[in-house]
């Protein structure tokens, strides 16, 4: 599962640097990458790249169970031993043990704002509120990655991108389809959780440079 975390972030970080941090040889990453493989063992891997892109997105923090909810209430049908199995495979530790104090890594808090909506998904006006979300879609051979953006005033959607692969650019290309048909004014926000695609300093910057206002969720 070490394996299908890397696969996950690429992208995000260099695959040499993950092979080390992870302590695997990335020959042995790229042997697993390109072999050949069966239904059900594509299927696993497949579980295994949601399991941890979701456990990252909700920052090492959602334990089998929680991460057993996530996906099936998304419509990937797991149970929570099943993913208890993957994770454990994948050295994947949710942070909140008895104890534990969470104290979010410098990374996870690069490009975090304030949490503008405070709750209040309610809007006055079009394009005065919207959110953004990324879903799983199950297919016949592994997932599709579905963002979207709504507009809270009208609860339309208003942009979206489909792709095989949860990357910076699905959250970009939903963004601008929703930005290409609306008249935004400056200070428009836009309210979504703090996974790692919305933290990234292209979609930050795509936003601030049009004068909108980010919210990531800190619940």
């Amino acid at each position: 599962m070490r394996y299908a975390y890397i696969r996950s972030m690429v992208g995000e970080h260099a695959i040499l640097k993950m092979c080390g941090w992870l302590g695997v040889s990335r020959s042995g990453y790229y042997k697993w990458l390109n072999r050949g493989t069966s239904e059900s063992e594509k299927r696993q891997q497949s579980l295994e790249k949601v399991i941890a892109t979701t456990f990252e997105r909700f920052k090492h923090r959602y334990g089998a169970p929680r991460l057993a909810v996530e996906l099936n209430e998304s419509g990937i049908q797991c149970s929570v031993n099943y993913v208890a199995k993957l994770m454990a495979q994948g050295s994947l530790k949710a942070r909140n043990g008895k104890g534990y104090k969470f104290f979010p890594n410098i990374q996870a808090r690069n490009h975090v704002s304030d949490n503008l909506l405070r709750r209040d998904f309610t809007a006055e006006r079009p394009d005065e509120k919207w959110v953004s979300d990324i879903t799983y879609i199950p297919l016949s051979k592994g997932f599709a990655y579905l963002a979207v953006v709504m507009d809270l005033y009208s609860r339309k959607i208003i942009g979206w991108s489909l792709d095989s692969t949860m990357t910076n650019q699905l959250i970009i290309d939903a963004f601008q389809m929703a930005y290409d048909s609306r008249q935004v004014k400056p200070g428009l926000i836009l309210h979504s959780d703090r996974g790692v695609q919305y933290r990234s300093g292209e979609y930050q910057h795509r936003l601030l440079s049009k004068g909108i206002r980010p919210s990531p969720d800190f619940s």
